[in-house]
């Protein structure tokens, strides 16, 4: 390299002679009016390459100084992100350890060195959230979003306050915000919905399963979503039965059950609706038509108080036996209407009704109860003592009650959707004692 080097110079020396030799002339410079200097043209020569190497000398110093300032400027921001990133995660794990103070301690260092910082922002605003203090809660998360406006997490922590205060139309915004960056967002859908749904503003909500059905969900979410829509199609029509409303609540229930036929709550809801209309005729023939199509021993409860409250016991009782012709070996339903009998005060009926019971098999409590009231009626107090005996000796209750089938909550009542796992149409008797208390 070195002999290169001097191999170039003495090129460059040897230019310079041939220039010089060539160019023995002189140049006249005009410095001002009265100021002339004369060079030698080979001088000039010279000069200008001086100046040359000197500005790119310059330029490659300006440069080289540029460069170090940035990697240095690089290496010192690297070194706070490490730093902050250190102070974050071990703030992280103080926060999921619940030792809010050590969090807090590490979060205020981050906010020191970055005020702006969005992450440790939102952990301090959750800090305060969970120590109940919703002012201080809602001043980190807006501040975050003041910073981020287009954060879905600082507006989804907002929604969470609001909610939490119990300010629906705020939480509500900030959801629709949320909704504005991403239009599909499910969980700000099932947000609006839970809203709507604690609200009991049904026709929003419905409006809001639909576009959770529009979304991008799983075929197995899809098909849950389809029944909760079934679900929030019978509660808006409940909702305008309780309004006064029965066109609609008409127009809407006979939609869902000509949806699903097996949707036992909308039947009686229906049924309902007809009654509050005193169209008696029309309710009749729409709990016989749920039975038909479910089977569900609630309709003949309903129909059994339905027909004895209008005067016509014969009419149940027909309803009764003809279920058994069509299902002979089904003891529940002989049990019921044992238990009509002898609500109609039919002992003779009722006693030869519930002795072609197999205990055997159906060994319920409810059994030996109807048994020995039958037997106390019939004055065979010893036998009735004796059922009454076998009934206490049973955990489950003495009055037949209903059944979640989805989560084995009891109720003294049927209601259209469970108030425990919330689903509809789940409520069944409970006449085995499947379900405890």
């Amino acid at each position: 390299m070195t002999k290169f080097t001097g191999l170039l110079v003495l090129i460059f020396v040897a230019g310079l002679a041939y220039l010089a030799l060539m160019n023995q002339g002189v140049v006249t410079l005009k410095l001002s009016a009265t100021h002339v200097l004369e060079l030698p043209t080979i001088a000039l020569i010279l000069f200008s390459i001086v100046i040359g190497a000197l500005s790119m000398l310059f330029v490659g110093a300006v440069r080289d100084a540029r460069r170090y300032y940035e990697t240095w400027q690089s290496h010192r921001q690297q070194k706070k992100y490490q730093r902050i990133q250190e102070s974050y995660s071990k703030g992280l794990d103080a926060f999921f350890a619940t030792r809010y103070d050590e969090a807090t301690e590490l979060f205020n260092r981050i906010l020191e060195e970055e005020p702006n910082n969005v992450n440790a922002l939102l952990r301090r605003g959750d800090i305060a959230f969970n120590r109940g203090d919703m002012v201080r809660a809602k001043e980190f998360y807006l501040k975050a979003k003041d910073v981020r406006p287009q954060s879905i997490e600082a507006l989804f922590s907002l929604e969470k306050v609001f909610t939490a205060e119990r300010k629906w139309q705020e939480a509500l915004r900030c959801l629709d915000n949320i909704l504005e960056i991403d239009g599909e967002n499910p969980r700000a859908l099932y947000g609006k919905r839970k809203i709507y749904e604690i609200n009991k503003n049904w026709e929003d909500l419905l409006d809001t399963q639909y576009k959770i059905l529009k979304s991008d969900i799983s075929a197995e979410k899809k098909q849950d979503e389809n029944r909760k829509l079934m679900g929030y199609k019978y509660e808006v029509g409940r909702d305008h039965l309780e309004k006064g409303d029965t066109e609609k609540a008409k127009k809407v229930l006979k939609a869902v059950v000509k949806l699903d036929k097996d949707f036992i709550s909308a039947y009686l809801a229906l049924a309902e609706t007809y009654i509050s209309e005193g169209d008696v005729k029309e309710a009749e023939a729409i709990l016989e038509e749920g039975f038909e199509e479910t089977s569900s021993l609630v309709f003949l409860v309903r129909l059994e108080d339905f027909f004895i409250t209008v005067g016509e016991p014969g009419r149940i009782i027909a309803l009764y036996q003809k279920a058994i012709q069509a299902n002979p070996n089904d003891q529940k339903l002989q049990f019921f209407l044992a238990k009509l009998y002898y609500r109609l005060e039919m002992i003779d009926y009722a006693y030869e009704t519930i002795t072609g019971i197999d205990t055997a098999t159906m060994d319920y409590p409810d059994l030996h109860t109807l048994l020995g009231g039958i037997y106390e009626r019939r004055a065979q107090h010893e036998n009735a003592a004796e059922e009454y005996k076998k009934a206490l000796q049973f955990e489950t209750p003495l009055l037949i009650p209903y059944c979640c089938s989805n989560c084995s909550y009891i109720s003294k009542e049927w209601v259209g959707r469970c108030p425990q796992c919330e689903h509809w149409n789940t409520l069944t008797l409970d006449l085995s004692g499947t379900c405890k208390l």
